[in-house]
């Protein structure tokens, strides 16, 4: 009995031996991949020679190698390596059938030199091949990624601006200035694509157009980014509209012509509208209309007239501190904080639909004075100048009329009384001839 217990805890073992095995084995046939910086030791910047180590660590002795290394070719560029490195491009392929004298790690020196600004992952491609120099099994590969960045040379320039810019055959409105930001342009229906040629002024300047590719019907944003040799970046913008399909006529009527007409008037305000945007200039944001005015970031120690509210308005991608007439909706007036060149901060009225701006009122210690809310309703309560005329007209009439009336009745009356007055003597005779009839009358009796 003891001899067969025996015997069978040697089976269990022998089976457990063989059961583990394989497992231990799968564990050990496996190797680790990782990317390492040899040099340069502090930052790397354009035109450097950077030295790269690709390290595989195994637990068991590494033979044929077949991987493929990834990396961003806009930024690096390959130089050099072992003989079993080949490719370029962004990608390169390591083929190493290994060597007679095996290890469990195996290395590769790669060089590359920093082309452009910006980051770069170096990775292994999917399904690398690494086999056991034992048993020519393949180990199953894990990996470790390394990005590097690029700086800006040390000479780099920081110049980020434009030279040049059209649109094609349209037409930038305002014309082309470095220092301005925002255009607008005007494009037929047919037109699906802006022909956008953008140039630096420095020619290692990077420069990249954004959303002129597929217009649609009505408003577009085309962007256009440089960036400079050390990494500044710099930003204009085109606001482009594209008209909707013409509508077909089939004869031309006198309705056609003033509706051409009255088309043309509508458009006037556009053009207008052209030369009225926000942009940044030396730091500060600028309102160009009639003149320019520095938008004012705070309030500048200027109160809001009573009755107005705080609120933003969006001009030219710019979000601007405002007040409205009403706490909600969108009035066709608001007012802003600007400064005109030359003067101090003011209240001026924005015309929403006319696009203009103008003086709200004259400055008196900060506070805004003489304060018109809505110039069209100070326009009504303006008395008409025409019913001022008529009604003048009238009272001049009636005091004309009234003056002759006075005249004629002081003349009546002043030849009544010269009438009266001649009239008086001969009423007075009558009576003393009657006195002197009676007297002798009287004497004759007497005697």
């Amino acid at each position: 009995m003891r001899k067969i217990s025996v015997l069978f805890a040697a089976l269990v073992l022998t089976a457990a031996t063989v059961a583990l095995a394989p497992t231990e084995r799968a564990q050990a046939a496996s190797v680790s991949a990782a990317f390492v910086k040899v040099a340069p030791e502090s930052d790397i910047r354009v035109e450097d020679m950077v030295k790269l180590e690709l390290r595989f660590n195994a637990d068991v002795e590494i033979g044929a190698v077949e991987v493929y290394v990834a990396y961003d070719s806009e930024k690096f560029e390959y130089i050099s390596g072992p003989d079993c490195v080949l490719g370029g491009e962004g990608v390169l392929r390591i083929s190493d059938p290994g060597t007679s004298s095996y290890s469990t790690k195996r290395n590769y020196l790669l060089y590359f030199k920093a082309i452009a600004m910006g980051e770069s992952e170096f990775s292994i491609r999917s399904n690398p091949e690494i086999y056991d120099a034992n048993d020519g099994d393949a180990m199953s590969v894990s990996s470790q990624p390394l990005t590097l960045t690029v700086l800006a040379g040390t000479t780099a320039s920081s110049d980020a601006s434009l030279a040049q810019l059209k649109v094609g055959s349209a037409v930038l409105s305002p014309s082309f200035d470095p220092q301005i930001k925002d255009y607008n342009v005007h494009v037929e229906n047919s037109l699906v694509k802006l022909a956008v040629s953008a140039l630096a002024n420095d020619p290692l300047a990077a420069v990249t157009v954004e959303g002129a590719d597929e217009l649609k019907v009505g408003s577009n944003r085309i962007t256009i980014n440089v960036t400079a040799p050390d990494g500044t970046e710099n930003k204009y913008v085109i606001y482009c509209v594209r008209e909707e399909a013409p509508v077909e006529e089939t004869q031309e009527t006198e309705t056609d012509e003033k509706e051409a007409e009255e088309k043309k008037i509508e458009e006037e305000p556009k053009e207008h509208e052209q030369a009225f945007y926000v942009t940044e200039q030396d730091g500060k944001s600028m309102l160009i209309a009639d003149t320019q005015y520095e938008v004012m970031e705070t309030d500048a120690g200027i109160k809001p007239p009573e009755g107005f509210y705080r609120t933003t308005i969006l001009i030219s991608g710019y979000t601007i501190t405002a007040f409205s007439p009403v706490p909600d909706g969108t009035p066709e007036y608001l007012l802003l904080i600007l400064r005109k060149e030359g003067n101090d901060p003011g209240l001026y009225v924005y015309d929403r639909i006319e696009k203009t701006i103008q003086r709200y009122g004259l400055l008196s210690n900060g506070e805004p004075t003489g304060i018109v809310k809505d110039e069209k309703e100070a326009d009504k309560n303006a008395p008409d100048p025409e019913a001022v005329e008529k009604t003048v007209n009238t009272l001049s009439t009636v005091i004309a009329v009234l003056s002759g009336v006075c005249m004629l009745l002081l003349i009546i009356t002043i030849r009544v009384i010269f009438r009266r007055r001649r009239r008086a003597p001969e009423n007075i005779e009558p009576k003393s001839a009657g006195r002197s009839r009676r007297t002798s009358a009287g004497k004759r009796r007497r005697t």
